[in-house]
């Protein structure tokens, strides 16, 4: 009923039963609207809708979740199957330098003990040298000794016969 027909029916009460039996039974009547109120039949109708709606959107966030984790699940395995490779191929790389490293090294130390080698072999020479030499200063000493003994005892027999 719309306010208008409520007018009207109001107007045409007064005239048919008074003012104070008209205003007493308008209000007897449900106001406009009244046929929009919702029963407890609508609200648990509309109770299970809504929960079968909220079920049918949960099953379907759910399910979008699990594949979104899936998704994500393969993304983790392919980025740490990427990430092991570079591993590998950088303990590889790794692995090269070292070798070249301890070759290096074992080339250095294949020096350095040859060097060794050398200066304990010089060393002897140099030992040997030093023996010659003090064998052949004392040859050298000795023979210059007996020549100034000669030489002293030559000229002793002059000297000593010119001072007589």
């Amino acid at each position: 009923m719309t306010e208008t027909q409520r007018t009207t029916l109001y107007s045409q009460l007064i005239d048919a039963i008074g003012q104070e039996a008209a205003r007493t039974l308008m209000e007897q009547l449900p106001p406009m609207g009244w046929d929009q109120v919702a029963t407890k039949e609508d609200v648990k109708a509309s109770e299970k809708m809504l929960l079968r709606e909220i079920r049918s959107s949960e099953t379907r966030v759910l399910g979008e979740l699990k594949e979104s984790e899936g998704r994500l699940m393969i993304q983790i395995a392919d980025s740490e199957s990427r990430q092991g490779a570079r591993i590998d191929e950088t303990n590889t790389r790794i692995d090269g330098m070292n070798t070249r490293l301890d070759a290096r090294i074992d080339g250095t130390n294949t020096r350095i003990d040859e060097t060794n080698r050398e200066l304990s072999e010089l060393k002897g020479e140099v030992r040997t040298g030093f023996a010659d030499l003090k064998l052949a200063l004392a040859k050298q000493v000795r023979w210059l000794a007996a020549v100034v003994i000669g030489f002293a005892a030559a000229m002793a027999v002059p000297l000593t016969l010119a001072l007589l």
